[in-house]
């Protein structure tokens, strides 16, 4: 919603996710927000569409994660061990989506977690293993006290936020 209301409602964004539910969910926010050019699809982020390759100037990966970072707002996570299998999961998601970014766009990495496997390392494999693309440092609105960086991690409590990780990478022209 955040990315159509920068665009003031021009052009496209298309918004995935794995559970049909979803679907229906983020079309009533659009509605009710008045945001015509979201466009919800059901879809796994791991499966390649070939009509998206090379197609989007801007890529968000909003990926699954252990949620350690919202723990404030959904307790009960405290009582399930993350799986070992997120940051391959996550991994494959990246690089799934990294393929639909034109050249010269951006990819975002986002988690709810503050977990360093399902964050920094799964960024810097990524980075590893995916050499056109290059850490950018993501614009911070100024007096947020976040320090300039490629990759930030936000601590539940500093700076009235819960725990999140976002990286910023630019695919070579």
């Amino acid at each position: 919603f955040a990315a159509a209301i920068q665009m003031d409602n021009q052009g496209e964004v298309i918004s995935c996710d794995l559970h049909p539910h979803k679907k229906k969910l983020i079309q009533a926010g659009a509605d009710r927000l008045g945001l015509s050019i979201i466009k919800p699809m059901t879809a796994d982020g791991k499966v390649r569409r070939e009509e998206w390759v090379s197609a989007f100037d801007l890529v968000l990966v909003d990926a699954p994660c252990s949620g350690l970072g919202v723990i404030r707002k959904k307790p009960d996570i405290r009582y399930h061990e993350p799986s070992a299998e997120l940051p391959a999961l996550q991994r494959a998601i990246l690089a799934q989506q990294a393929e639909y970014v034109r050249p010269g766009g951006v990819l975002l990495y986002s988690t709810c977690t503050i977990l360093r496997r399902e964050n920094v390392a799964v960024a810097e494999d990524f980075l590893r293993t995916h050499p056109d693309f290059v850490p950018e440092n993501a614009p911070w609105p100024e007096g947020s006290g976040i320090a300039p960086g490629a990759m930030v991690t936000l601590l539940p409590g500093q700076r009235e936020t819960d725990g999140f990780f976002i990286c910023k990478f630019r695919r070579k022209p």
